[in-house]
């Protein structure tokens, strides 16, 4: 099986980019993914608050994607398929404290960093506090075709949209943008709350597929995400409310394509029985999921 290891890493998508490697369409391979802060904050000595705010001083690309990759047959104008096989998760991750995110200067006074152990199936916080894995994939996409977009930026393109529904099981569908699409992913989590109140992360060994859908649905503005049991469509913007409303437009119309349903029939099923939730909301843009679970999908 090909590996792609973490040493490989970019901080932009950009269709410039040498691709690191070429997978063909079906192949299955694995993908080293390294931390938020590509590794630099994995100690006691570095993660101290004075040495986190000369870090910050001196600036520093977050979010590194191992990438980019090259996928035989994905030519411009098609959707690449990306299906996740499985997740490995480290036994050390860390949770980051910048003030600053979510105005919280008045409850903290100096950035700080918690490493945390992992073991077990649980993220423990403490001696007595500990919550379980949910890994996922924080920054997945594929070259724009004219931007140049940092790692940790996102767009229709994907990034770093932070939806926990990228995770083992799933598949996520972006937009093929230049030949070969060249995808890149990173910025993995054992677990992330909605919103990214915060999370936990980690460094991590992704193996996926790729399949090329000839041809983009005339309707997907968005990335999709299909889970066993959610359609899932994930739009970005700023303020908040306009990633809401491009994912809820996307997922209505993406309804109506998979079951005939009018419009309507569509905004009255996702509106009773679906759910909206924040991805990344620490900084804008902000990212938005809306979902539908399949179980209410009409049957053909």
């Amino acid at each position: 099986m090909q590996i792609i290891t973490r040493d490989k890493l970019t901080v932009v998508f950009d269709r410039r980019e040498d691709p690191v490697a070429r997978v063909q369409q079906g192949e299955i391979f694995t993908v080293e993914t390294e931390d938020a802060r590509g590794g630099r904050n994995r100690t006691a000595e570095t993660t101290t608050p004075a040495y986190l705010k000369e870090m910050k001083k001196k600036g520093w690309y977050g979010n590194p994607v191992t990438g980019p990759i090259y996928v035989e047959g994905a030519e411009v104008g098609d959707t690449l398929s990306v299906t996740i096989h499985s997740q490995t998760v480290d036994t050390l991750g860390w949770i980051p404290i910048w003030p600053f995110l979510f105005h919280l200067e008045d409850l903290f006074d100096e950035p700080n960093t918690l490493l945390v152990d992992i073991h077990d199936g649980f993220v423990h916080l403490s001696e007595t506090s500990k919550v379980p894995v949910r890994p996922m994939i924080g920054t997945i996409g594929t070259a724009p075709a004219m931007e140049v977009i940092l790692s940790g930026g996102m767009g229709r393109h994907g990034g770093n949209i932070d939806a926990e529904e990228v995770c083992a099981g799933s598949t996520i569908f972006l937009p093929v943008a230049v030949d070969g699409a060249l995808l890149a992913l990173g910025d993995c989590h054992a677990i992330q709350s909605d919103g990214e109140l915060a999370s936990v992360e980690i460094r991590s060994d992704i193996t996926l597929s790729c399949e090329v859908i000839k041809g983009r649905s005339p309707v997907m503005s968005w990335p999709r995400i299909e889970t066993a049991e959610m359609l899932v469509v994930v739009a970005v913007g700023r303020p908040l409310e306009e990633a809401l409303a491009g994912a809820f437009r996307d997922l209505i119309l993406w309804v109506v394509e998979l079951t005939g349903m009018s419009k309507t029939e569509a905004y009255a099923l996702i509106g009773t029985g679906g759910h909206a939730r924040p991805g990344q909301s620490q900084v804008g843009l902000y990212s938005v999921r809306c979902m539908l679970p399949k179980a209410l999908l009409p049957l053909a």
